[in-house]
C-alpha cells in the first residue's frame, strides 16, 4: 500500500512539471511559481481535511520549514532549466534530491535489507540515466551548481516531510505551502517583479497546483512509513516529466534515457520484492 501511495507522487508531480514547464517558458518565472503555489495550497488543504490526521506542533513546524526549502529548490531548478538546459541540471538535481532522504533514513532507521538497498542504488542509476538527455554536454559548473542547489533543497523538503509522525496525515504540507507562498511573494516584492503571470495561464496554474498538492500529500504519507523508498520515488518524477514531454510535446528521447526507464522499472521490482 505504501508503494502504491508513493507512486502517485512522481506521476502527479511529473505531469505537473510537464505542464508547468510549458507555462514557465512564457516568462515571469516567480509570478508563475507563485500562482502555482497558491493553488497547491488550496489542494493540500482540501486533501488534509479529507484524509484527516492529528498533527503535533513539531509536525507543523517541520512542514513549515519544508515550504522554504521547496520554494528555493523550485526557483533554482527553473533557473537552471531556462539558462543552462536540462541535460546536466536535471539528473544532478534528481540524484542529489534522492540521496539526501536516503542518507537521513539510513542514519535514523539503519541500513535497509539487501534487496531494498539494491533497489535504491539501481533506482539512483536509473534516475541519472533518464536525466541524461544531452550526454555530450560536458561539465558545466553553473549547471552543476543549479542542479546541486535544487537537489539539496528538494532533498531537505522530502526529509522534513518524511520526519513527521504517521498520525499527522497530510496536514504538515499545509503550513509548508503557506510559507512557500509567502517566501515567493516576498522575493517578488523585493525584486519588484510582476506579481501576476501572463494572461491565459490561470487554467494551467490550477491544474499544476492541484497535481502538485496531490503529489506532495501522497509523498508525505509514504515517507512517514519509509523515507528512503518514498524519497527515491519522489525524484522519479523527473522521468515521468520526460515521458510526458516525449508523448505530448514531440520531444525525442535518447537510448540512454530509454535504458534509464528500464533500470527504474528494475529498481521498482526490487523494492516491491523487498
Amino acid at each position: 500500500m505504501t508503494i502504491l501511495i508513493g507512486l502517485v507522487s512522481p506521476l502527479s508531480i511529473g505531469l505537473a512539471d510537464h505542464i508547468g514547464t510549458n507555462v514557465g517558458r512564457r516568462g515571469r518565472l516567480l509570478a508563475t511559481v507563485l500562482s502555482i503555489y497558491v493553488f497547491t495550497l488550496l489542494s493540500t488543504l482540501i486533501l488534509a481535511v479529507w484524509w484527516g490526521g492529528s498533527p503535533s506542533g513539531s509536525d507543523l513546524v517541520l512542514g513549515s520549514f519544508s515550504g522554504v526549502s521547496s520554494g528555493m529548490g523550485l526557483i533554482q531548478l527553473y533557473r537552471g532549466y531556462t539558462t543552462r538546459g536540462t541535460g546536466i541540471v536535471g539528473p544532478v538535481a534528481a540524484v542529489t534530491g534522492a540521496v539526501v532522504p536516503i542518507g537521513v533514513d539510513t542514519i535514523v532507521s539503519g541500513f535497509p535489507s539487501m534487496v531494498v538497498g539494491s533497489g535504491l542504488v539501481v533506482g539512483l542509476i536509473g534516475v541519472w540515466l533518464i536525466g541524461m538527455k544531452d550526454p555530450g554536454a560536458g561539465w558545466d559548473v553553473i549547471a552543476m551548481k543549479h542542479g546541486l542547489a535544487s537537489g539539496v533543497m528538494f532533498g531537505i523538503t522530502a526529509t522534513l516531510l518524511g520526519l513527521t509522525g504517521d498520525d499527522a496525515g497530510t496536514w504538515p504540507v499545509v503550513p509548508g505551502r503557506v510559507v512557500a507562498v509567502t517566501f515567493v511573494l516576498l522575493l517578488i516584492l523585493i525584486r519588484r517583479e510582476a506579481v501576476w503571470p501572463h494572461r491565459g495561464t490561470t487554467r494551467q496554474a490550477v491544474i499544476v497546483g492541484m497535481l502538485g498538492g496531490i503529489g506532495l500529500g501522497s509523498f508525505t504519507l509514504a515517507a512517514q512509513v519509509n523515507l528512503a523508498v518514498a524519497g527515491l520515488f519522489f525524484q522519479m518524477a523527473y522521468g515521468v516529466t520526460v515521458l510526458f514531454q516525449v508523448l505530448f510535446s514531440g520531444e525525442r528521447t535518447t537510448r540512454i534515457q530509454l535504458t534509464g526507464f528500464g533500470v527504474a522499472i528494475v529498481a521498482l521490482v526490487l523494492i516491491i520484492l523487498g
